[in-house]
């Protein structure tokens, strides 16, 4: 297969695809008092597991950027605060892969049905992503003038459960396509999954 840059095309089509179904998901999110109930971490999730954190930390952030740029807020000087959530959560998740390869691999999550390892992970990104959007909320409503205690730390706590409820619905949603994508031989193997997340 044709290469650019390093990057198989394949995977480069995959990272756009997952690029476009986070930014199609964003644009589906509910904010109710400063609390954003989304699912486009899905995208970030299932690239996280398919091709590591470099992939993933991309996804995210261009997807976001995507959705700050063509959303209501446009280009702000607070944007890049705003992207870098969700790209830590694909890099939190896909160190996760590298650093714990036999707890994360597809095999031991899918076929051995021992998702545990999988779960937390996903749970703790939610977790640092969400204290990373209050703190993204925080500089945001100083510099533009619109700062209140009770919308930017006072819903903290249901912040961080939803995001937690949000990680729990997307890793599991996400085991079903990661089944669907190996079945369809459009995934690596596990030995093909090591070997990308190497050469990123």
């Amino acid at each position: 297969m044709q290469k650019k840059n390093g990057f198989p095309l394949k995977r480069l089509v995959f990272d756009a695809v997952l690029m476009a179904v986070f930014f199609a998901l964003s644009r589906l999110s509910v904010t109710i008092y400063g609390v954003k109930l989304t699912f486009d971490s899905l995208a970030v999730v299932i690239c996280a597991m398919l091709f590591g954190p470099v992939d993933a930390f991309l996804v995210g952030f261009l997807g976001e950027f995507l959705s700050q740029l063509l959303g209501q807020y446009g280009l702000t000087a607070t944007t890049l605060l705003w992207v870098l959530p969700p790209a830590l959560r694909g890099l939190i998740v896909g160190l996760a892969v590298v650093l714990l390869k036999k707890s994360m691999s597809l095999d031991t999550i899918i076929h051995k049905k021992r998702p545990y390892v999988y779960y937390i992970v996903c749970i703790v990104a939610a977790v640092l992503t969400s204290l990373g959007n209050t703190a993204a909320y925080y500089v945001d409503s100083k510099m533009f003038g619109y700062y209140n205690y009770a919308l930017i730390f006072g819903v903290l706590g249901v912040r961080i459960l939803s995001g937690i409820l949000s990680a729990l619905l997307t890793a599991t949603a996400a085991l079903p396509i990661l089944i669907a994508l190996q079945r369809a031989n459009l995934i690596p193997t596990s030995r093909q999954q090591e070997t990308n997340i190497k050469e990123a």
